[in-house]
């Protein structure tokens, strides 16, 4: 099973570095995890589910997990490219889409907290309006924000 590289025991997230901890989010429910697309090729960034592959730094399941403030972390795709440059995309909600974006200091639709349930992690959206405090969630073919809920789709491991 991927777990995200944090402390289990623990109600809120380890500290991160500047770098960011190398983390990945397997969905309780569906079991498949939250992937980046592998876009050298297309030029095309996804956010997206499917199989679980964290079997290397640069693997589509892992995320560059960096802290915001004390509350909030964003999640980077770990790509880097051939210069050694990372992509600097981030997990990014807007209304209730899930998409990959550029990183922007400061974007809240690009911030998510993690809060420890019994059955896992939820990562709920920082966001504003009327999505404020949406959390990710799966069908296990979409990526989406949902209002709270008791279902196992909204928790991830």
């Amino acid at each position: 099973m991927a777990v995200p590289v944090l402390a289990l025991a623990s109600t809120t997230s380890a500290s991160a570095s500047t770098a960011g901890n190398v983390v990945s989010w397997k969905n309780v429910a569906t079991g498949k995890c939250l992937n980046w697309s592998d876009y050298w090729a297309t030029q095309n960034p996804k956010a997206m589910v499917g199989g679980c592959d964290t079997g290397f730094t640069q693997a589509v399941s892992n995320w560059r997990e960096v802290p915001v403030d004390g509350k909030y972390w964003t999640f980077r795709t770990t790509r880097i490219d051939q210069s050694g440059n990372g992509d600097n995309l981030c997990l990014t909600s807007y209304n209730t889409l899930v998409y990959l974006e550029t990183c922007q200091n400061g974007n809240w639709w690009q911030q998510w907290e993690e809060i420890w349930t019994e059955n896992g992690w939820k990562l709920q959206h920082r966001g504003d309006g009327w999505v404020k405090g949406f959390f990710l969630d799966t069908d296990g073919s979409r990526l989406y924000t949902e209002p709270p809920n008791k279902g196992m789709n909204q928790v991830w491991n």
